[in-house]
């Protein structure tokens, strides 16, 4: 078999370098990702005391204050801390819930309740919800061997997404079950509940 001269590989050897080059200089998919674009945030209603007044969301909130919160001696058997019970979504599209707390850290409940130990001085009632309207009377309201024991009500400023809250004294609460209910204009909204040890 005699050797191939030149005129016979030009050929194959030009086909290989054509493909050589495409696979080099052609691109073969974007390797850049494409910017994110992100909705600007409706301003949120942030609650406190009645009292208080509405902060946009675009305003940082206030530095947490450190609160002693007083030991608490484990109980021989475990408590399963309540689920707050969810309520139906009402036809303007608010919803709402309501958490037992030891304390609050803006929306965050430090220490969900399931059962309020006899020490405790007070608790924190948390009521967090989502599309309200501009003149809504949110309030907590305690049921329980004590009686009904209402928070201060507060009419909100501003509509949308938001959170409450109220302080309860605790130190003359009979043992017992109670329950912690939330309310929009005088009508229940979400419920959860919790014992006095």
């Amino acid at each position: 078999m005699s050797g191939l001269t030149f005129e016979q590989l030009r050929i194959p050897i030009a086909l290989v370098l054509i493909v050589i080059a495409l696979f080099i200089f052609l691109p073969r998919g974007d390797d850049t990702e494409p910017a994110a674009t992100f909705a600007t945030p409706a301003p949120t209603i942030v609650v406190g005391e009645p009292g208080g007044e509405v902060v946009s969301s675009d305003t940082p909130p206030p530095a947490a204050t450190a609160t002693p919160v007083p030991t608490i001696t484990p109980a021989p058997t475990a408590t399963p801390t309540p689920a707050p019970t969810p309520q139906p979504v009402a036809q303007d599209g608010f919803s709402a819930e309501v958490l037992a707390c030891q304390s609050t850290s803006g929306s965050t409940c430090n220490g969900q309740l399931g059962t309020l130990p006899p020490n405790a001085g007070s608790f924190t009632a948390l009521v967090r919800f989502t599309d309200a309207n501009a003149g809504d009377a949110i309030n907590a309201v305690l049921d329980g061997p004590a009686g009904t024991i209402s928070g201060g009500a507060y009419t909100l400023q501003g509509s949308g997404d938001g959170y409450f809250y109220s302080t309860f004294s605790a130190g003359n609460l009979p043992a017992g079950q109670y329950t912690l209910t939330a309310t929009r204009n005088g009508n229940p909204i979400a419920t959860t509940s919790f014992a006095r040890g």
